[in-house]
């Protein structure tokens, strides 16, 4: 008996409106964001609304975001990691430590 073997089985499933499931993870928490900023009593009416929609704009752009046929968390990611290879962040501790810590040894 002939077997056929579906072509698509590596795809990510879409659960709604075109969404994967971390997609609309992104989306989700965007929302819920979104709304407690607006809800809380920390600004004026207008600030909150802006940050509001800014907040659910950069939701929506990370849900269905894509340049050049990859997604924008994926650029985001790859960004992160070039700029932690490429950059080393150096601490030195400053001279009132240095200079207790000679004292001491």
């Amino acid at each position: 008996m002939p077997a056929r073997i579906p072509l698509d089985v590596d795809l990510e499933d879409k659960l709604l409106y075109g969404l994967t499931p971390t997609r609309l993870a992104y989306l989700v928490v965007a929302l819920l964001a979104a709304f407690s900023l607006w809800s809380a009593q920390w600004a004026s009416i207008p600030i909150r609304a802006a940050a509001a929609i800014v907040l659910l704009i950069v939701g929506v752009v990370a849900a269905w975001g894509r340049w050049r046929a990859r997604a924008v968390d994926g650029w985001l990611f790859d960004v992160a990691v070039f700029f932690v290879a490429t950059y080393r962040v150096r601490w030195n501790r400053p001279r009132l430590i240095s200079r207790l810590l000679r004292k001491t040894r």
